[in-house]
């Protein structure tokens, strides 16, 4: 017997695979949130700069003088200056490299929150890891 309500159910969970499918690429971030251990033991202390995706959120990156920092897959990655990279704020850089992995930050130079030693501007963060380029909008927050 064929029962009328087979394609349409069959069209339904193809429909919400392709659709759990999209958000999880969507979702996908290669950076996870770091921790101040994290950057201590990078031997970062001081004058630097931090991503963030949002304001208040988990900090995705950070970099001090000739030193980066950032975790993915469980691992924390340290990154040191690209070739040809340029001055991003007193102190970093525009464009960071590991091995497998390479980090550039567009500053938008938009200021958003200005505080005692800080500056928080608009930026643009882009993720080369495992062969996928990513592209997030987010918040540099930069200072001592």
């Amino acid at each position: 017997m064929n029962d009328p309500g087979v394609p349409t159910i069959i069209g339904f969970l193809v429909a919400v695979s392709i659709a759990t499918m999209a958000a999880a690429a969507d979702r996908w971030m290669p950076l996870e949130p770091g921790t101040y251990a994290d950057w201590r033991a990078a031997g970062m202390d001081g004058t630097g700069c931090y991503w963030s995706r949002r304001k208040d959120g988990p900090v995705l990156f950070a970099a001090s003088g000739r030193t980066a920092v950032a975790r993915t897959a469980g691992h924390v990655v340290v990154l040191r200056p690209a070739s040809r990279s340029k001055a991003l704020f007193p102190f970093t850089y525009d464009a960071w490299t590991a091995p497998g992995l390479r980090i550039r930050i567009e500053d938008g130079s938009v200021i958003r929150a200005m505080g005692d030693e800080t500056v928080t501007t608009d930026a643009t963060i882009t993720i080369e890891s495992r062969g996928i380029v990513t592209r997030l909008r987010g918040s540099m927050i930069c200072g001592s």
